[in-house]
């Protein structure tokens, strides 16, 4: 981006700063289960999947009046829709959260064995204009502490920025940009693990309206549930 639109971007980042995330936390518990189709006897059933969703503000489901409504709930949904089998899930999201202050706060509260680890984040990196170099260093410690929990780790691509209706035309070009580079390490980053994945944003596809919350950033509920059905169809379940 030509560097004399920089106050220009500065400006608007305060603006949309000062506007967004007005969304009210979501009630209701943290996790929830899923059950898979009756299947007879019990020996015969499906053994559960342990779901856990990690992040920024979309793990802790801002706008989404319920969890179990915003993206953990949706992406358990989905997986049992896809696997009949059952989904015990749990949602740890910060508002605001960079991958920093994931790796030093939420990661050391995770606890337990995981079959599937959903991390969201890089949104809030790209808003707090943390360096490329800082976030592949953040983000391989994360992810290295995850696979010591989870057999499957999926890191879903930054969201297309261009679509966000609440940002002005010109930060929408300069995040963009700045997702990209981000993007890109991740995808280093997750190259060569066998157990962690990266997905595209872009196969989400065109955001619509209805995808997003009232504030125009944060996904809706019917926009989390498109966003855990796109990630979930690209998985090896």
């Amino acid at each position: 981006m030509n560097p004399l639109l920089l106050p220009l971007v500065a400006a608007q980042a305060a603006y949309v700063h000062r506007t967004i995330g007005k969304e009210p936390r979501p009630e209701g518990p943290t996790n929830g289960f899923v059950p898979g189709p009756a299947a007879g006897a019990t020996e015969n059933r499906p053994e559960t999947m342990r779901l856990l969703v990690i992040g920024d503000s979309s793990a802790s489901g801002r706008g989404a009046p319920t969890h179990d409504l915003a993206f953990a709930g949706s992406m358990a949904r989905a997986i049992a829709a896809r696997t009949a089998r059952p989904v015990q899930w749990r949602a740890m999201g910060k508002y605001g959260a960079t991958s920093e202050k994931i790796r030093h706060g939420i990661l050391t509260e995770v606890r337990g064995e995981w079959d599937l680890a959903v991390l969201l984040v890089g949104v809030n990196d790209i808003l707090a204009r943390r360096s490329t170099t800082a976030w592949a260093t953040d983000l391989t410690a994360i992810v290295e502490a995850l696979q010591q929990h989870a057999a499957h780790t999926v890191v879903p691509g930054i969201p297309e920025f261009d679509a966000f209706p609440s940002l002005p035309r010109t930060l929408r070009r300069y995040l963009a940009e700045r997702g990209a580079a981000l993007d890109t390490a991740a995808r280093l980053v997750c190259a060569g693990r066998t157990s962690v994945q990266w997905v595209s944003s872009a196969e989400l596809g065109p955001a619509e309206p209805s995808f997003f919350a009232a504030d125009g950033f944060h996904a809706s509920p019917a926009g989390y549930e498109r966003w855990a059905r796109a990630i979930t169809d690209h998985l090896d379940l």
